[in-house]
């Protein structure tokens, strides 16, 4: 995902996941191009990390908890 120019939002914060959700609800992207997941059924491959079994694959952990990260990130921007 990339933008360029103004945004009306400064201090947006885009979660991956739900762009993810949004425009590939049924997660062809996702299968297509990270085939470590191409056996992950449903909505499960938007959140791997979260289902059962997930230290199974080959796919790492994510590095940051999104919705951690946004909160501080706005509490911090309203100090």
């Amino acid at each position: 995902m990339a933008g360029t120019g103004n945004d009306t939002r400064p201090n947006r914060v885009l979660n991956p996941v739900r762009q993810a959700q949004r425009f590939d609800p049924d997660g062809h992207y996702v299968r297509r191009y990270l085939p470590e997941l191409e056996q992950v059924r449903g909505k499960a491959i938007f959140e791997p990390w979260r289902m059962e079994g997930f230290e199974r694959l080959d796919y790492p952990p994510p590095l940051v908890d999104h919705d951690e990260a946004a909160a501080a990130f706005k509490a911090h921007r309203g100090a």
